[in-house]
């Protein structure tokens, strides 16, 4: 694990002007560091070197319209290789896994989504490319995952992952690739560890891995890792009602998107999900382990939209 020391960032934070509050990084895979911006407390991180600017506008744009998103104090600058941003400390609560949590966690998807945003100079998601790969050449590593940490239910875990490596470049990938799917800027990282929930509501704290990505992509990353780091599952039937229905209330989906949503999930599952699974430091974790065998089991139809 990296580990971010504030004394190797010191340029970063004298081009801000703003003092480091702490001795390392807040986040143990990102150089993130609570820092003084002018008497008040705040963050410094390395966001996208080349989208950083539009991200900001975009965040600019939701706050205006409402919707509770930070808003860069200063930055995006080039320093230290790379691009910084500092925003504001966000006051409040983590998520507490309540139905009110979860309802105002889909409300203010829905809302992030409704908005349509153009994301004028956003990256576009990009496709994976599999001519010289293939997804089955990560089953291995999963199949020891799950032996030396969950042998007890290996097999099982093995039977749902491995016809969705072999199935997923001639069902899975052009499904979702080739729906000619309705676009919206989405932060692609909508979990609760990125919520803090401030006494009018959730505000998104982490939104540097937005871009133009189809929009159920987006959404079927919260379902499945909204939990992420906070829960011992999944969403289950109750908990996705809630924020599903929070959600719908807001966007109407289309009957494409609904058509291929099940492959959404499947797509998400295996390309964001397996990956988590893989670098996971958590597997000693009882409750990290948990969630990860929730996510690695989950059903593709298991999260209806009706």
């Amino acid at each position: 694990m990296p580990d971010y020391e504030v004394d190797a960032f010191q340029d970063v934070f004298e081009h801000f002007g703003v003092h480091p509050t702490a001795t390392r990084s807040c986040h143990p895979w990102a150089p993130v560091f609570r820092v003084e911006s002018n008497g008040l407390p705040a963050v410094v991180k390395r966001t996208s070197t080349r989208t950083g600017g539009a991200i900001a506008a975009w965040c600019r744009g939701l706050a205006a319209a409402g919707i509770p998103v930070v808003v860069p104090l200063a930055g995006p600058s080039f320093v230290h290789g790379g691009a910084w941003v500092v925003y504001p400390w966000i006051e409040g609560r983590v998520y507490d896994g309540s139905a009110g949590d979860l309802v105002a966690a889909g409300d203010l998807l829905g809302r992030m989504h409704a908005r349509r945003a153009r994301g004028v100079g956003m990256a576009v998601f990009p496709w994976p490319d599999y001519s010289l790969v293939d997804p089955t050449d990560d089953l291995p590593e999963l199949h020891r995952l799950f032996a030396s940490h969950v042998p007890e239910v290996a097999a099982r875990l093995a039977a749902r992952l491995d016809p969705l490596a072999r199935d997923f470049v001639a069902r899975t990938l052009p499904a979702v690739r080739d729906g000619a799917l309705p676009m919206v800027v989405g932060c692609m990282d909508f979990k609760a560890v990125n919520l803090v929930y401030a006494p009018a509501g959730p505000v998104l704290v982490d939104p540097d891995k937005a871009l133009r990505v189809p929009r159920v992509l987006d959404l079927a990353v919260a379902v499945l890792l909204f939990h992420d780091e906070v829960g011992d599952g999944v969403f289950g039937v109750e908990e996705w009602r809630v924020f599903r229905d929070a959600y719908l209330g807001r966007v109407e989906l289309t009957e494409g998107e609904r058509r291929v949503w099940p492959d959404a999930l499947d797509y998400v599952l295996w390309e964001e999900g397996t990956w988590a699974m893989e670098v996971s430091t958590g597997w000693g974790d009882v409750r990290q382990r948990a969630f990860l065998v929730s996510l690695a089991g989950v059903s593709r139809g298991g999260f209806s939209l009706e």
